[in-house]
């Protein structure tokens, strides 16, 4: 006997659907014809799964290289590139040596009065010239285009020339142009340049320093430079061709310089260029991967204005702003920082954040000047950024593939996971500690040649090799709940004969007034009738995690709690009851325009222990329930007609509800059995 029994009333309840986009969906229709073309072809073939999983990884990794040549996916791989300067943003490799004297806002201003607006007269160059003489600078790099005479004051440019010629360590910038700009003075083209060698770009103008200033320096450099598609500044240009001469770019006439080289000893073999103790990689497009060694700020800056008031200081016996000492031995390099003058370009750090010392810093673009310190500290370093070769970016993205593959086609569910999921993170992780050595791999290529590989081999899986397990598994799945029909598939062993006793709540249905209503229906119309309640029946079920056990007649018995755990099958049970009654109201009125006869029904539910298992012979068994808890929620599904309600639970089921119902007591009641 039941102590309390309870009226339950429905409640409404929603769901959201999901949606997909039209780009997502042509991808994987795109992975699934090309994935299934492969896997037809080889299933045609008296071959071994061994020889199979070799033809698809290629397959895979051919498909992958393809597709990240395409533009995009070229970008992104850049983008990847970007993302892993950031991460070394904390390790900065700047070398001290080379310093930077900024042509920034505070100088053009603060020098406006002094010595007139930008751009300044040539013998304002020519005094820091002479100050980094007297303070025994190593050589200067002006990274500034002098390249049209002083109109207003044509004397600067002779002490400009003086000031160069007396250092005689210091090194001017020239241009070169897409367009025409006339014919160069050639003895100083020549002076400055090798014969043409190597497929380097083209550029068909070229604009020298002025005649006073291009007569001494120690050397002449071109300041080209060409962005990659996406606009970063990634690439350097160490030589460009001007008709059929080579002009060594500024950071590499001062990287020979530095260290005593003649250019015409410079030397271009398999894509590489050697002087000395120089050695430079280049690219497909004999550009040379700049390695940054830190973000914006990685180099020392001393304001112009600082430095020039400093070399008047020192010209009048004062004590300077700035030590003279600070720049013994450097490396100094003469550029432009100030935003107006628009010499500044993104690079990886661009947009980003990284915490340096104590403090947080967010990088803009940086000036132009220090992307040509960066160069030169690594042609004098030899520290360069060395893509993989195409042949090993190959051999990787195949190994991945074949990886990947190998594990979909060989190993079970959960084992395949978890290698699929290794496979991508430890090549990552790889690929980070890689770069910290200088070397950048493929990212791209590989998480395609995965998701790939992925896709090619469940696929093959699915048309091919599952084609009669699918075809068994649809009979099978006929004559038993889902539930118990997976619960079966991922353990064999429970298909045993024997039992467990466990806490379960069981839910009965049964049609009120059948027997009357089948005499008066057409066999042939009920039946059908009766298959569409049913159908809709077991799929409200399915969707409150329950498990139906067994039709009789017109009645529903459905398990929750087994064999699938569920914490909350007591609430489970509850929300599916009233479920079923709101569909039968929704059948009922559909059915009710259309002629037929509407159903009615009771709906019983019980929560106890119960022993659960396969009951029956060797040959015939079935999954079930067995037990007073069992017989009990029958019983309260016959009460429903005498007590006029829809749903009764009991008190056991109540009990163990989380969520709250519009609940009635109907009292003790005794039931039968």
């Amino acid at each position: 006997m039941a102590k309390w029994t309870w009226w339950t009333k429905w409640t409404e309840f929603g769901f959201c659907p999901l949606k997909s986009t039209t780009s997502m969906q042509s991808m994987l229709i795109a992975i699934t014809a090309r994935s299934w073309i492969i896997a037809a072809m080889l299933a045609r073939l008296a071959v071994s799964r061994w020889v199979r999983w070799l033809f698809l990884s290629l397959g895979a990794a051919a498909l992958a290289w393809a597709i990240a040549s395409v533009g995009f996916f070229e970008t992104l791989e850049l983008k990847t590139l970007d993302y892993r300067f950031r991460l070394q943003a904390g390790s900065l490799t700047a070398s001290p040596d080379i310093v930077i004297v900024e042509v920034d806002d505070a100088s053009i201003k603060f020098l406006e009065s002094e010595v007139g607006r930008w751009p300044w007269p040539r013998n304002v160059y020519a005094v820091l010239i002479d100050f980094m003489r007297q303070a025994g600078a190593r050589t200067v790099l002006f990274d500034l285009l002098l390249t049209e005479a002083d109109k207003q004051n044509p004397e600067a440019d002779q002490d400009l020339g003086r000031a160069t010629e007396e250092f005689g360590q210091v090194i001017h910038a020239a241009s070169l142009g897409e367009q025409d700009m006339g014919e160069p003075d050639w003895k100083v083209v020549r002076q400055n340049s090798i014969e043409g060698q190597g497929a380097f770009p083209d550029y068909i103008g070229i604009l020298l320093p002025t005649p006073a200033v291009r007569k001494h320096p120690r050397a002449i450099g071109h300041v080209a430079m060409r962005l990659d598609a996406d606009g970063p500044w990634r690439r350097s240009l160490p030589l460009a061709r001007f008709r059929d001469r080579l002009l060594p770019s500024l950071p590499l006439a001062a990287a020979m310089t530095v260290q005593g080289l003649e250019l015409k000893n410079l030397k271009v073999t398999n894509r590489e260029l050697g002087l000395g103790s120089i050695r430079v990689p280049l690219d497909e497009d004999f550009r040379l991967p700049i390695w940054f060694n830190g973000p914006p700020g990685a180099y020392r800056r001393y304001p112009f204005s600082h430095v020039f008031y400093s070399a008047i200081q020192l010209q009048e016996g004062e004590k300077p702003g700035v030590d003279p000492s600070a720049f013994s031995g450097k490396i100094v390099m003469i550029g432009v920082t100030a935003t107006a003058l628009h010499d500044l370009f993104t690079t990886p750090y661009s947009g980003s954040a990284a915490t340096i010392g104590d403090s947080q810093k967010i990088f803009g673009k940086m000036p132009g000047v220090e992307v040509q310190a960066n160069i030169l500290d690594s042609l004098l370093h030899n520290r360069y950024l060395i893509p993989l070769s195409t042949a090993s970016s190959a051999v990787v993205v195949t190994a991945v593939a074949g990886v990947c593959l190998g594990a979909v086609l060989f190993f079970p569910l959960w084992p395949a996971i978890v290698v699929l999921s290794l496979v991508p993170a430890g090549y990552l992780v790889s690929s980070h500690l890689a770069f910290g050595y200088h070397v950048q791999t493929p990212v791209v290529p590989v998480i395609l040649a995965w998701a790939f590989a992925l896709a090619i081999g469940y696929v093959y899986q699915y048309w091919i090799e599952g084609a009669e397990k699918r075809r068994i598994k649809r009979i099978f799945s006929h004559y038993v709940s889902r539930d118990v029909f997976h619960e079966l598939l991922n353990n064999p062993s429970a298909a045993a004969l024997g039992g467990k006793r466990t806490l379960a709540t069981v839910l009965f249905s049964d049609l009120r007034g059948f027997t009357t209503l089948s005499e008066k229906t057409e066999p042939e119309a009920l039946i059908s009738q009766l298959n569409e309640y049913f159908s809709v029946m077991v799929e409200v079920v399915f969707e409150h995690r329950g498990t139906v056990d067994k039709f009789v007649g017109d009645m529903i018995m459905a398990l929750f709690n087994v064999p699938l755990p569920d914490e909350g099958h007591a609430d489970s049970a509850v929300r599916c009851a009233i479920a079923m009654q709101r569909r039968l109201e929704e059948l009922n009125a559909r059915w009710s325009t259309e002629g037929r006869c509407e159903f009615h029904s009771g709906v019983g539910v019980n929560t106890g222990d119960m022993i659960v298992g396969n009951v029956g012979s060797e040959s015939i068994r079935s999954y079930t329930v067995i037990g007073d808890q069992v017989n009990l929620g029958s019983r309260l599904e016959s009460l429903c007609k005498e007590h006029r309600v829809e749903v009764i639970i009991s008190e056991h089921t109540r009990s163990l509800l989380k969520e709250d119902y519009p609940i009635q007591e109907i009292g003790n009641v005794v039931v039968k059995g």
